[in-house]
């Protein structure tokens, strides 16, 4: 029967309860609902979209309650709509920027929040609106500009939060329209604009810092962070900012915590000057310090920058926040410096953690005026000192965490009679002594790895002596150290030297030595450093014939046996070296006999192919001590050094005595005096040198 209802008055009734749903589906050709002026209530029915035909719908003066549908974008012919003078909250949707046919829309009077949505610009027809009385905030959005073609009279008087200029081709619909303005800022700044700014400069900020670590290969791209934080939008428009919210259109919360942000900097967030809590946990700081303007938020109640890895000092300037600041969570930092003695002025702070950081210093006695102090943390740092008596004031405190640091002394008895102590944790603060003071009950102490069963006196002789061995240990090592370094470059010398000897001697084999027989210039190629020669070769008799003698010159000179066919001394040839001091004459001089100075003979080995390694350094060494004129014999006498066993002595002596014999055997056949006896000062260089005295013993 209601089928082909066209017209629906019923306004100015006492009609009660909820709108039917069901009326959705009544009357196909309904063009005009009007139910204003009774006393209606409940929520407006999405399901009423389906009104593809109404026109007109008016629920003016109910008691309806909700939000408004969005599905009511829907009522394409809508031309007017009065739903004011009820109880409705939410947003203003967007959604209804669709209905393109609207002339006239009433809103007034209700508990509407928000912004005004930019795609209410779309409203094409709209000659009059009225969203006076609500509690919108925000400005004018430039896309309404639009509406200046027909709009005669946009009524948003009695919106306090309205604010900022409105675009010049909508002021005489807005502000010359009677008192569509009064009630509201419009036409003066914004509260939140000067919050807007400190906004986005924090944003700047963040987009300049440094790219993190790229996604993993197929994950999605990173969006960007803060996106919807747009210039020129309301940061107090319900849910347009991400983590903003607002208190009488201004910013009052900041919360992003654990939103994977770099930040490079904190100081643009002192430009929120009616900023209450601030909770910026969990993201990457790059360099960022505490900044010492934030003691200008004087609203400031909770701050939470855990694990966020802010670096720098606590700034002392954040007295300045006594008057506001409860909550202080700094844990899990890179916070340096000491705890500064002018927080003691922070009367309402309640919980304080600055664990898990890399402070420094005592704790200071001042803090002892916290009298509203229920919590405090100072765990895992490297404060040292002791334990101030002058926080016994406390009178509030519950728990005191002050582990893993470099505290001594005894415990105060006064912090046994803090009324509201119930934990106290000390551990691995190994300077902790002297004892316990009586404790209340139900006091839990944490006393691990302290030792505060033993007296401060004791405790602090055994931390000098810790630290005496700890000294003498360091410059035992450093003296190693230094000796060790000393040695290596002696080595490095040593190996230098030799190397260079070593070049030498390639360069003048011992066969060039049978060269002097016929050349008699060979002394004088051989410098300064050597006065003279005499080479001997073994003959087939098993003794040495002499190759070169001074006619009439007596030779003071030894034939020796043949050293290739004795299996003692295989390897060996014999060089006679005279030096300065040696008792061999000088080839081509007549000095008389006696008259010479007193020679001696040195022996040296050949480096013959095959010759161990150990033999051919020690050839290397009597050969470079007699180009020096060094007398190694005398000098193995003076340390009575013996580098050729006694169990050899017999075999030596006894090759010694048959050349001996034969020596005299020729020097008497040729006529010599041999009344001054021959002696014997043979060195022998090999892995061991020996020194054969005249009287045959063993040195």
């Amino acid at each position: 029967m209601l089928e082909d209802l066209q017209y629906l008055t019923l306004s100015g009734n006492r009609l009660n309860g909820t709108l039917p749903v069901a009326w959705s589906s009544m009357g196909r050709q309904l063009l005009l609902m009007d139910l204003s002026g009774n006393a209606l209530s409940g929520t407006l029915p999405p399901a009423w979209g389906r009104q593809r035909w109404l026109t007109r719908l008016g629920l003016a003066r109910n008691a309806l309650l909700g939000a408004l549908p969005r599905e009511w974008a829907r009522l394409a012919g809508l031309l007017q709509l009065d739903l004011g003078g009820n109880s409705l909250t939410g947003t203003l949707p967007a959604e209804w920027g669709a209905l393109r046919q609207a002339s006239a829309v009433d809103l007034g009077g209700n508990a509407l929040t928000g912004a005004l949505p930019p795609a209410w610009g779309s409203l094409g027809s709209l000659q009059m609106l009225s969203l006076a009385g609500n509690q919108l905030s925000g400005a004018v959005p430039p896309q309404w500009t639009q509406l200046a073609d027909r709009a005669y009279r946009l009524a948003l008087g009695g919106n306090p939060q309205l604010c900022g200029q409105v675009p010049p081709a909508l002021a005489p619909a807005v502000l010359a329209a009677g008192a569509s303005a009064r009630g509201s800022r419009l036409g003066r700044p914004c509260s939140w604009e000067e919050d807007a700014a400190a906004l986005l400069r924090f944003k700047s900020a963040i987009l300049a810092a440094p790219a993190g670590p790229g996604p993993a290969p197929g994950a999605a791209a990173q969006v960007e962070p803060l996106a919807d934080w747009q210039e020129g939008a309301n940061p107090c428009s319900q849910g347009a900012w991400t983590g903003v919210s607002c208190v009488h259109g201004r910013v009052a919360v900041l919360n992003l915590a654990n939103a994977g942000l770099r930040l490079p900097t904190l100081e643009p967030l002192a430009g929120l000057s009616a900023l209450q809590e601030l909770l910026l946990a969990g993201n990457t700081a790059v360099n960022a310090s505490l900044p010492a303007s934030w003691a200008g938020l004087s609203q400031l109640e909770v701050a939470d920058l855990s694990g966020a890895g802010v670096s720098g000092s606590l700034p002392p300037q954040w007295a300045g926040l006594a008057g506001s600041l409860r909550q202080l969570r700094l844990s899990g930092n890179a916070l340096s410096g000491t705890l500064p003695t002018s927080w003691g002025e922070l009367k309402e702070l309640e919980s304080l953690d600055v664990s898990r950081n890399s402070l420094t210093g005592s704790l200071p006695p001042e803090w002892g005026t916290l009298g509203s102090l229920a919590s405090l943390d100072a765990s895992s740092n490297y404060l040292s000192g002791g334990l101030p008596d002058a926080w016994k004031a406390l009178a509030d405190l519950q728990e005191l965490r002050l582990a893993s640091n470099n505290l001594g002394g005894p415990i105060p008895a006064s912090w046994a009679r803090l009324p509201s102590l119930t934990l106290l944790d000390l551990g691995s603060n190994v300077g902790v002594c002297g004892g316990q003071p009586g404790w209340r009950d139900g006091t839990q102490v944490a006393l691990d790895a302290t030792n505060v069963a033993q007296s401060c006196i004791m405790v602090g002789t055994s931390g000098m002596l810790a630290g005496i061995l700890l000294t003498l240990a360091m410059s035992v090592t450093l003296a190693s150290v230094v000796a060790v370094a000393a040695l290596l470059v002696y080595v490095k010398r040593q190996r230098a030297q030799l190397a260079a000897l070593q070049r030498e001697r390639s360069a003048a084999s011992f066969s060039d030595l049978g060269a002097f027989s016929s050349d008699p210039s060979f002394a004088s190629q051989l410098g300064a450093k050597l006065a003279v020669v005499h080479t001997f070769a073994a003959d087939g008799g098993g003794a040495a014939g002499l190759r070169h003698k001074v006619p009439g010159e007596r030779i003071k000179a030894l034939s020796i046996p043949n050293p290739w066919s004795q299996d003692d001394e295989r390897g060996y040839i014999q060089v006679p070296i005279a030096t300065p001091g040696s008792g061999l004459p000088h080839p081509g001089s007549h000095t008389p006999h006696g008259a010479g100075i007193p020679l001696e003979e040195h022996r040296s080995p050949s480096p013959a192919s095959g010759m161990p390694s150990p033999e051919r350094h020690q050839w290397q060494v009597a050969a470079q001590a007699a180009d020096r004129g060094v007398d190694l014999t005398a000098r193995r006498a003076r340390q009575k050094r013996l580098f050729r066993s006694r169990s050899e002595a017999p075999g030596v002596l006894a090759g010694a005595a048959a050349v001996l014999g034969q020596l005299s055997i020729q020097q008497q056949g040729a006529g010599q005096d041999t009344s001054e006896g021959l002696e014997l000062e043979t060195l022998r260089v090999h892995s061991r040198v020996a020194l054969l005295p005249s009287d045959g013993g063993m040195v």
